[in-house]
Order: structure tokens, then C-alpha cells, then sequence
């Protein structure tokens, strides 16, 4: 049986942190150690985590939560990292569940399980991970976030071959890992919902631009290290993946009136490789459309699709 080490970032957490730390040390399978990383609070987190039961490193000044999981990875020691986010809460049978998948599966790097939304919002989310034995994730990584951070197990040896967390971009983070991770390793998921996911407005990815602009940014850099290594099979079918995300986003931008991201969209598209120029032409004219020409096509187009 592996050994599972727990990670907690934590930045201002004071009145969850606790809960986090609670639902990590009741596990049904024991973590060997549950860690949380202060990344240079300005509140009673670290004080209320030690008083929790857990081992706290203080970070000197908040340095993003990329970095303070790297010092996680530093500073302990298990077979693999289980995340947890600090205003979160796990099941008592999560590491039960996510490690008997790695114990089971060698040629795993990856393991998830279900979660549960509460707080603003509400609902279940299985991933994108399909049932089964471990698979090849590249491509549905590159789409969008397979899996829930907070619900990964993840081998140590993986981490330290993508060389952990890039610590340049405070957003997106664990899209970024997943791409870079699924270049080499298989993941695998179970169903059983095991995570509690705390929805509430002041959490970064409740700013779905600044997500979706990261994204972007990790899908260029992984695109060009694959193309630089020579694997041009994959490197071909990803670039049509790059488009279909463009084209949808952009679309979507436009549904919902979002004219600020889809002025974006179309400063990032010289980064998708072989992107339409008539796709293109298209939305920079809606973009500059005046407001009531606008409000008119979208009226003309809700029309024309519910027939």
C-alpha cells in the first residue's frame, strides 16, 4: 500500500481551515501526515490549523498557491500528495478511495474521485476521467480541467518529473499540472463522491476570464514543447482541439454578452495554430458592433433556434 501525504495550502482561511484539517486527520485509510502551508496569512490561519492538529510551515509573505504546493511537495515525504484546498472538506472515506486506485493501478499517476458543490452553488461533478482502468487523458486535459483538485491523489515521482507547480501564473494552476502531467501518466477515477467543494465569490476560479486566459497560456506552452520534441501526430490533433476551444469560447463570449473576454479571445487567437481567418473576421465585426445591432442579431438568432 502506498502512503498518502496530505497538502493544504492555505492564505487567509482562519474561520474553514479547521474543518479542512478535521476531515483530513478523520480518514478512514490514515494520511502518514497532514501539512498545511501558510502562505503568509494575514489572519490566525497557521495558529487555528496547529490547534486543528496539523503541521504548519509558515511562508514569509504570500508567494501563490503554486508556490506554497511546492513547498508542500518539499516537505513531506508520502508515496503520493492528496490536495486539499482549505476552505474544503473531505469524506472519511477519500483517501480510502483515491489510494486503493493507485495501489491498484501501477501505471497510474493520477487518481479522482467525485465531488459535491455546496455553498453558492450546488451539484455533482464527475470529472472527465472515463470509468474503468487508467486511460490516456491528454486530449480531454487539453479541453478543459479533467478533474476537481481537491479530489487528486497524485504519485510523487510524477510531480517531481513535470518539476511540480509553475509558480509564473497565480491561475489555473491545476490545469496547467494536468496538461503537463498527462503528457506522460495515465489517470484513473472512481465515482464515489468524496469531496466537498465550497463555492463562494471570493475564490479564484469565480473569475472564469482570468481562468480561461491562463488556460490559453498553458495550452501554447504544452503545444510548443510537444511540436519541439517531434510528435507531430499529437501535436496535429491537439491544434484541432486548440480551434474547437477558440470557436466555442468565442461563441460563448457572445451568447452572454461578455464583449470584454471576447475582445481577448481575439488577441490570444494568433496562438491557435491554423485558426479560420473568416472565423476570426467574423468576430471582430461583432465585436465593434454598435449595442443595438447586436441586440438585433441575437434576437434574429434565439429565433431562429428554437425552430
Amino acid at each position: 500500500m502506498i502512503s498518502v501525504s496530505v497538502v493544504i495550502p492555505c492564505y487567509n482561511r482562519a474561520d474553514t481551515i479547521a474543518e479542512a484539517v478535521a476531515s483530513a486527520l478523520r480518514q478512514t485509510r490514515p494520511a502518514l501526515e497532514v501539512l498545511v502551508v501558510d502562505d503568509g496569512s494575514s489572519d490566525s490561519s497557521a495558529e487555528v490549523a496547529e490547534r486543528a492538529g496539523a503541521r504548519v510551515i509558515r511562508l514569509p509573505k504570500n508567494a501563490g498557491c503554486s508556490r506554497a504546493r511546492n513547498v508542500g511537495i518539499s516537505a513531506t515525504s508520502g508515496d503520493a500528495i492528496a490536495w486539499l484546498d482549505s476552505d474544503d472538506y473531505w469524506e472519511p472515506n477519500h483517501l480510502r478511495t483515491v489510494a486503493a486506485l493507485l495501489d491498484r493501478y501501477a501505471d497510474a499517476a493520477v487518481a479522482s474521485s467525485a465531488i459535491r458543490l455546496f455553498g453558492n452553488r450546488s451539484g455533482t461533478w464527475y470529472g472527465n476521467i472515463p470509468e474503468g482502468p487508467p486511460s490516456n487523458v491528454l486530449r480531454a486535459a487539453f479541453y478543459s480541467t479533467p478533474i476537481a483538485f481537491m479530489s487528486s491523489l497524485v504519485r510523487r515521482d510524477a510531480l517531481l518529473a513535470v518539476d511540480g507547480f509553475d509558480e509564473s501564473d497565480r491561475c489555473a494552476q491545476d490545469f496547467d499540472l494536468w496538461l503537463r502531467i498527462a503528457r506522460r501518466y495515465k489517470f484513473v477515477a472512481a465515482r464515489e463522491l468524496t469531496v466537498n467543494y465550497r463555492w463562494h465569490p471570493n475564490q479564484i476560479s469565480a473569475d472564469p476570464e482570468r481562468q480561461w486566459n491562463a488556460t490559453y497560456l498553458s495550452r501554447k506552452r504544452v503545444l510548443d514543447d510537444i511540436k519541439s520534441d517531434g510528435e507531430d501526430e499529437i501535436a496535429a490533433e491537439l491544434a484541432a482541439v486548440f480551434r474547437q476551444r477558440w470557436a466555442e469560447d468565442a461563441q460563448q463570449a457572445w451568447d452572454t454578452d461578455r464583449s470584454v473576454w471576447l475582445r481577448r479571445l481575439l488577441q490570444l487567437a494568433p496562438m491557435v495554430p491554423r485558426l479560420s481567418f473568416s472565423l476570426r473576421l467574423k468576430w471582430m465585426v461583432l465585436s465593434r458592433a454598435p449595442a443595438p445591432l447586436l441586440d438585433a442579431i441575437r434576437a434574429i438568432r434565439a429565433r431562429i433556434l428554437r425552430y
